[in-house]
């Protein structure tokens, strides 16, 4: 195994010199309006209070044959613009939001030429990575539907070509679809064609309004709704950890893994990338004692025939439910596979609906939800004839694990702790680790929960793993926790950072937080003062305070006496309440 940091360094320098910024416009079959879709709904949510949010554009390479020119670009792009109309768009943000499709799309072009110097297909790697940052220092915002850039070589012809596109007009699976009609009609110049006419947005959000969906996504946003009051505030705490202000991945590069993967994958008959969950949920399991993980995911949202190769906004985030338990690992991979499938039922709700449910849920709760996926797949597959009967020797799998790498890099910060990104299964897995703060979720542990990924499904490859077994494989001890740390409500609750939130929430207030009182978790004693004289005025505050405080959760119960003792510590020695009650 290897361990590296990716400084960026390239054996070849790429110099991107801009030349010229073309305006391409493109005509399609209609311009109309109406009401937008639930995907699109939900985009607009999460990016009306962070524009600059880091996924609000999505910036791609997008592959090219030798030989193109950047006329074969510009009229290849043009012809997407006039088929999806997403890509011609603009959105009316309010109560009652609106998508506007023009008529007409106009989008840039940028040309950038590398100057002289052979430059060929071997080339386009390193060109890719540098003009996707050239992109980036552009500055677009989602408001931006497209913008694409490509590098040329002396002679004009096209080594690279990247696109930003706005994540109200496309998400993952719609990028695919653009990438092979893209690349398709770059090949064959005939197909360049806008053709039928296909499943639009406009048409999605006429779908959405009829009765039989409108039943299906009041099921969604019930079946989201009861896994909110299950899922934990933040699955990976660690005791002692402080902020760094550092964001860092981790990439696991594993051959052996992707062998043991196609191999369990064929014994269970599920997905590969739901083996790569339940290895993952399972190390998670181990490391912080959840016998059941509740996270967020993200669905695609793409599995009607109508929506395969849809260009739009459809994915959503889901919560996904794995009971890991005594579960051998193949039943655990078995009901991973089935808890993502139900996840995947659920996952086209009412983003409004949800938001107003999530607000009540944490006010009960005292907790504040994060919404970034614990774990995304952008692996297209499900289990198919390709990985039946596959068997690999053990000891062609334990020869693979030499070529095991860990990479390092660092990345923009992200709203949750730890996340993991599943980029691939072909040939080796590709698993991202990302941590939000290394003084958090720090390098060595990221490095060892993956390690510990691999381990597991390279002894899973062998045969079933009993839920002991599992344990000892993984190679992971549990996270030691003092006293001070209690679980609650689904979370673990450092006591502590709970002090330290009712000093900062209810100053000049003496509050001081109990573990537990009388049969009651959580209970903070507290002396009243004019601005805290209710339950109710102490949770509001709490809760305004609570996202600073990642292990916390506010009080179950409040007390508020009128002093505090000399002993605080001491629930018995606090005077009688002048109010008590949950805030709730």
């Amino acid at each position: 195994m290897s361990t590296s940091t990716d400084t960026g360094q390239r054996r070849r320098r790429v110099r991107l010199t801009p030349v010229d910024a073309i305006q391409v416009s493109s005509t399609g079959p209609r311009a109309a309006e109406g009401p937008v879709t639930l995907g699109q709904l939900n985009t607009l949510q999460w990016l009306e209070p962070d524009a600059d949010h880091l996924a609000a554009v999505l910036r791609v390479e997008l592959p090219v044959p030798g030989g193109v020119s950047v006329d074969d670009v510009a009229r290849t792009a043009a012809v997407l613009v006039a088929r999806h109309e997403s890509l011609r768009t603009t959105y009316v943000r309010g109560e009652d939001a609106r998508q506007v499709v023009a008529a007409t799309g106009v989008f840039t072009l940028d040309v950038c030429t590398l100057g002289e110097g052979p430059w060929g297909p071997r080339d386009r790697p390193a060109v890719a990575v540098r003009l996707l940052a050239w992109l980036r220092e552009r500055g677009d915002t989602a408001a931006t539907t497209l913008r694409m850039a490509v590098a040329t070589d002396e002679h004009g012809t096209v080594i690279a070509c990247v696109a930003g596109f706005s994540h109200m007009a496309v998400d993952f699976g719609s990028i695919e679809v653009l990438k092979r009609e893209f690349t398709e009609m770059l090949a064959h110049p005939d197909r360049r064609q806008v053709g039928e006419p296909r499943h639009q947005p406009l048409d999605q959000a006429e779908l959405e309004a009829t009765p039989a969906e409108r039943r299906r996504t009041r099921a969604a946003n019930d079946y989201v709704r009861e896994l909110a009051r299950r899922q934990p505030r933040c699955l990976l705490a660690l005791p002692g950890a402080a902020p760094s202000g550092e964001s860092l991945a981790v990439e696991l590069s594993s051959p052996a893994a992707a062998l043991a993967v196609r191999q369990v994958a064929a014994r269970t008959r599920s997905s590969r990338s739901s083996v790569v969950l339940a290895a993952t949920c399972a190390v998670l399991a181990r490391r912080t004692g959840y016998r059941e993980l509740v996270f967020p995911s993200l669905s695609s949202n793409r599995f009607e025939r109508h929506l395969v190769d849809f260009v739009g906004s459809l994915a959503q985030g889901n919560l996904v439910a794995v009971e890991v338990g005594d579960r051998s690992f193949d039943a655990l991979v078995k009901h991973t596979w089935a808890a993502v499938l139900e996840a995947s039922r659920h996952s086209r709700y009412d983003g409004v609906e949800r938001g107003a449910s999530d607000e009540r849920i944490q006010h009960e709760r005292g907790m504040h939800f994060l919404y970034d996926p614990l774990f995304n797949s952008l692996v297209p597959e499900s289990w198919s004839g390709v990985t039946a009967g596959v068997k690999h020797r053990p000891e062609e799998i334990a020869a693979a694990l030499r070529q095991t790498q860990l990479r390092a890099r660092p990345v923009p910060r992200n709203g949750t702790p730890l996340r993991f990104g599943l980029e691939e299964v072909d040939g080796r897995v590709r698993l991202d680790a990302w941590s939000a703060d290394t003084g958090l979720v720090p390098r060595a542990e990221m490095e060892s929960l993956l390690l510990a990924v691999e381990r597991l499904l390279v002894a899973a490859a062998e045969g079933d793993l009993d839920a002991s077994r599992i344990r000892e494989v993984t190679g992971l001890e549990p996270i030691t926790r003092t006293p001070d740390w209690v679980l609650v409500d689904s979370c673990w609750v450092d006591l502590a950072e709970v002090q330290q939130l009712l000093d900062e929430a209810l100053a000049p207030s003496t509050a001081r937080v109990f573990g537990s009182v009388d049969g009651r978790e959580l209970v903070a004693y507290l002396t009243a003062t004019d601005a805290v004289r209710t339950p109710e005025q102490a949770h509001a505050r709490c809760l305004a305070a609570l996202p600073d405080h990642l292990n916390a959760l506010a009080p179950r119960h409040y007390v508020l006496c009128p002093t505090a003792p000399p002993d605080t510590t001491d629930p018995a020695a606090w005077p009688a309440p002048l109010a008590t009650g949950t805030g709730r």
